[in-house]
């Protein structure tokens, strides 16, 4: 009765079913597997470059559609939000209507959101359309993966993900910039519409090489499975991403907080009884998996935190502009998409835990490194630092999801890369807004430390001003003098104490990489003859 059960739930191979096919075109021809992965990866690039271009638009968004920034934000939060909810019903729907029918309905309700929302007329007409938007790219990255898992051998799994991992890196890569140009030059519609064409060819190409899935066998819906986990992460992720604007002690977020703990702890109790969850939490039992996607979870709250907090500290500190702090961080991504090529092929011939231990303890250096900066420091030195980390994030990817995927049955593996794609949802907004967090709390503790340690200090108050007072005088700022210099010594011990808030952040970042690396001691290697 039991394997019964187990074969209704699980999704059917999208390799089924696929009849008389021309010879480049079948599953037995050794070019197979390079064009699935070609078509999936032009799936995957619209969703990418929508992401490197829609924070570029936003300014320009506000003014057309008469928004300010606090309904702004909805236009990215409420993507997040979607897309992170829709992930982990990627099994339950994978069986139901096979993986192929998925992924171009996905891919389809994603086209026809982007084009929706090149045709706002409002705001609320806008946070609509993406939401719309981020129901078909949900299932994308997670159905990607494991049709990949499908079609390569046990022997190229690791180069498929570094392939497909390295064409992720393209549209984050160059979206702000294309996003820029058209902005400034044509209109902030435009960054929708680019979705069109791109998005036509690969439905065309995933239509073409992907064959019919086999007829997929019912599986009853988890109704109440789905409710709560919606009443579990929509209210978490609003709590955690509205946090900052609405006071983390306010009724608002502590009811959303209050929400989410008393439909979380429901979700268990009933995924953890059902015979048929929407989410098999029992996944997490095999402990390589649960190790895996404690790493992955850590690591995606580690990359979001660093990247926010370095887009912060070369605009506030550096004084860098929006543009030219994004041309600093162009490097990185590009190195991230190379070392995923580097890292893939790797993955196929050297021990996977050793890859992942060599990069955890490269990005723990680097972030170590990174907790030593100052407003002195040269951004030729930051950008070498950023770009080590991003080298070591690449390397890190490709055997990382080997080894999460070769511990599930083959039948579990859309299942395993949809919780693996919400890990990665939780992770970039906790990682955003525990930095958010830490680095307000730091800045008022070290602010503070440096007014009460003022005597003690090299340099007193009453110098401090006085030397201000005189290099403003020599600057020629005359007026209002000493109300001036006072100002200077201020903002001068605030700058001082938010670089002292990014350190201790950075600090942090590298502690949790040693604790990931630590959670290595319970991967299991995979066996490439699978």
């Amino acid at each position: 009765m039991a394997q019964e059960v187990e074969s209704e739930q699980s999704p059917p191979s999208f390799e089924e079913g696929n009849g008389k096919r021309r010879s480049w075109l079948s599953p037995e021809s050794p070019s197979y597997k390079w064009w699935v992965t070609v078509a999936l990866m032009l799936g995957i690039l619209t969703q990418g470059l929508n992401f490197g271009t829609v924070n570029v638009a936003l300014p320009s968004m506000m003014t057309n559609l008469r928004a300010d920034v606090e309904t702004i934000q909805w236009v990215s939060t409420a993507f997040m939000i979607t897309r992170t909810v829709v992930m982990p019903t990627v099994g339950w729907v994978a069986a139901v209507a096979g993986p192929r029918t998925f992924y171009l309905a996905g891919l389809l309700i994603y086209i026809v959101g982007s084009v929706l929302c090149g045709l706002s007329w409002s705001i609320s007409s806008l946070v609509f359309f993406r939401v719309i938007q981020a129901v078909g790219a949900g299932p994308l990255f997670p159905l990607s993966m494991g049709m990949l898992y499908e079609v390569f051998p046990g022997h190229q799994r690791g180069l498929a993900m570094g392939i497909f991992m390295a064409g992720i890196s393209v549209g984050p890569a160059i979206g702000p910039s294309i996003g820029g140009y058209l902005v400034e030059h044509i209109n902030w519609r435009m960054i929708f519409y680019l979705n069109l064409p791109i998005g036509i060819i690969s439905l065309g190409a995933v239509a073409l090489v992907l064959p019919k899935s086999a007829r997929p066998r019912y599986v009853s819906l988890d109704k109440i499975g789905l409710l709560t986990m919606v009443a579990f992460l929509v209210p978490l992720l609003l709590a955690l991403i509205q946090g900052r604007h609405e006071g983390w002690d306010s009724r608002y977020i502590q009811t959303l907080f209050a929400i989410a703990i008393v439909s979380g702890i429901t979700f268990l109790v009933v995924e953890l009884q059902q015979k048929q969850p929407l989410v098999e939490l029992g996944l997490f039992k095999i402990i390589p998996f649960s190790a895996a996607s404690g790493i992955f979870l850590i690591g995606t709250m580690g990359e979001f935190a660093s990247s926010f907090l370095i887009a912060l500290f070369l605009q506030r500190v550096m004084t860098l502009t929006p543009f030219q702090a994004g041309q600093m961080l162009l490097p990185g991504a590009l190195t991230w998409g190379f070392s995923n090529l580097i890292s893939g092929r790797l993955a196929d011939k050297v021990n996977n835990r050793v890859l992942i231990s060599v990069a955890l303890i490269m990005i723990a250096v680097a972030f170590f490194r990174f907790s030593h900066i100052d407003m002195w420091s040269s951004t030729t030195y930051i950008l070498s630092l950023f770009v080590v980390q991003s080298f070591a994030r690449g390397l890190l990817q490709s055997p990382l999801i080997n080894l999460l995927m070769v511990v599930l049955p083959k039948e579990k593996v859309m299942m395993g890369s949809g919780l693996r794609g919400l890990m990665n949802g939780l992770g970039s907004t906790f990682g955003v807004s525990m930095a958010a967090i830490f680095v307000e709390r730091q800045q008022v503790v070290h602010a503070l430390a440096f007014a009460e340690d003022q005597g003690s200090l090299p340099i007193g108050a009453e110098e401090a001003v006085a030397a201000a007072r005189d290099h403003l005088y020599l600057a020629g700022e005359w007026d209002l003098l000493p109300t001036k210099a006072m100002l200077l010594v201020r903002q001068t011990m605030l700058d001082e104490a938010a670089v002292l808030a990014y350190r201790d952040c950075y600090l942090a970042i590298a502690l949790s990489s040693l604790v990931s690396l630590m959670l290595t001691l319970f991967l299991r290697s995979p066996d490439r003859r699978r």
